[in-house]
């Protein structure tokens, strides 16, 4: 659904003019860090006066208009990939598992926790399942995640929609390209060089059991409580490919692939982390999606992997190719 149907429907539910609406949307958008999309909050204030957008046994959403706040919420899709268990420890012994999940709008995960992770057993790569009233949550990247929850459920389906996973991964996976024709909302991969880094604060707090993000001066997760926290880190720097440049957003995974150094290590070293950098002008390849940040109105890439260039290795591609046209 539209932004501008959201806002209606709320205006029709609350009697408020369109102004107010648009600033309580700017206000959760702050309180949000910025990390959500204006639909993103718009659903959420939806969410939060009683107005459910997202009825029971309405047509299941595409994964391109899934959105952090949802309740009830129905999809179809292929099992794209999965990643085993990981067991931790926190008032007793937990785990996770997370699955991606495809359609031809793009790509989404799920989590599975505790007891939920009996069910990746009846679960295979490729397999078209139906998700049923769920519930999607805020990642670390401001994107959505799907959560079973008590009343959630997930079964394999005997269909043929959506289309086959090898159709939908050539529809979905990273495109190579240059930064100057990248448009807000792709999905890219480009090989660029790391030209600057910001030297801002890069640790911030999260729950140690399902990774939200929590905030002083409780630290309290939605889920969990009031917790001890753990941290994550994020870097962000700018990008430049000779055709432009765009700001880079690097998270948890990503930013310790880019630093070479895991967050404990990072923060070791927090007093000297950016003197000790040798990474400025050094090229990658880098795969992620471009997004606007809401709350400074900028585009962005949010990376999701890092790979070292592979000078050699594209050289003798490019030899073998002369070879064959001779």
């Amino acid at each position: 659904m539209a932004v501008e149907d959201i806002i209606q429907k709320i205006i029709a539910q609350t009697g408020l003019n369109n102004d107010e609406v648009q600033k309580r949307i700017l206000e959760k958008q702050q309180e949000l860090s910025g990390l959500i999309s204006q639909e993103g909050a718009a659903y959420i204030i939806a969410k939060e006066i009683g107005l459910d957008l997202l009825k029971s046994g309405r047509k299941p959403l595409e994964i391109k208009s899934v959105v952090p706040g949802i309740k009830n919420l129905n999809l179809i899709a292929r099992i794209s990939r999965t990643f085993q268990p990981k067991q931790f420890e926190r008032e007793g012994i937990h785990q996770v598992a997370n699955i991606v999940l495809l359609d031809k709008t793009g790509s989404i995960r799920l989590s599975l926790w505790d007891k939920q992770v009996e069910l990746l057993k009846n679960l295979e790569v490729g397999a078209a399942v139906e998700i049923s009233d769920a519930y999607t949550r805020e990642d670390y990247k401001g994107e959505p995640e799907i959560r079973l929850g008590r009343r959630g459920r997930i079964k394999p389906l005997e269909q043929t929609e959506p289309p086959p996973l090898e159709e939908m991964q050539r529809v979905t996976e990273p495109k190579e390209i240059c930064i100057s024709k990248m448009l807000e909302g792709g999905t890219y991969e480009v090989r660029a060089a790391l030209v600057q880094v910001f030297e801002t604060n890069p640790f911030y707090e999260i729950c140690p059991t399902c990774g939200a993000r929590v905030k002083e001066p409780d630290f309290k997760c939605s889920e969990h409580g009031s917790v001890s926290p753990a941290y994550a880190m994020i870097v962000s720097g700018v990008i430049d490919d000779g055709s432009s440049n765009i700001r880079a957003v690097f998270f948890r995974d990503a930013a310790e692939k880019l630093i070479n150094l895991k967050t404990e290590q990072a923060r070791q070293q927090k007093a000297t982390l950016f003197e000790n950098l040798d990474i400025v002008g050094k090229e990658f390849i880098f795969s992620g999606k471009v997004r606007r940040n809401q709350m400074f109105d900028r585009v962005e890439f949010i990376v999701s992997d890092i790979k070292d260039v592979d000078v050699r290795g594209k050289a003798n591609e490019i030899i073998n190719s002369f070879g064959s046209n001779v």
